[in-house]
């Protein structure tokens, strides 16, 4: 079960990501062959990329492998680093707050509304979702690999 969890986001990305190449193929062949189009196949397909955004943001905070620009800022040592890298994660940490507050009231919006897709009917709700998810195992994510790596490590020192 650790190892579901420490792999979470990959997992359900990976999935995502066969699901959604699965059904566009399925879309393109029967557009091309029997001259079917199936509109639907296009809501899921953008659903499932929200929730791929979101889950390899949070993804991405476990290795520290956002892009950044980082010439500076491996040069840096000692408490200097060790500052930088707790107001780097806080400022990150205040960002994703207000993610989490923003997007949960528009998740209460749409639920409260029963807005619904345009083709599928499904709530819309289900795919806001993803965003304070998102900023929860983001938060989670970044002070976990922040606290494992307080001793300064950099991300070649790593590999």
């Amino acid at each position: 079960m650790k190892k579901f969890w420490d792999n979470f986001e990959e997992i359900l990305c990976a999935f995502a990501l066969v699901v959604m190449a699965i059904i566009t193929f399925i879309n393109v062949f029967s557009r091309k062959v029997s001259f079917i189009n199936l509109s639907f196949t296009q809501e899921l397909v953008t659903t499932m990329f929200v929730w791929v955004c979101c889950l390899a943001a949070a993804a991405a905070f476990k290795t520290n492998s956002h892009m950044g620009f980082s010439y500076l800022t491996d040069k840096l040592t000692g408490p200097i680093k060790t500052t930088h890298t707790y107001v780097r994660a806080i400022l990150i940490t205040v960002n994703y707050l207000i993610w989490l507050y923003y997007g949960a009231e528009m998740v209460w919006r749409q639920a409260h509304y029963n807005m619904l897709t345009g083709v599928l009917e499904m709530p819309i709700w289900m795919i806001g979702i993803a965003i304070p998810l998102s900023a929860v195992l983001s938060i989670y994510r970044l002070w976990v690999y922040t606290y494992i790596n307080k001793d300064n490590t950099t991300q070649q020192e790593l590999m």
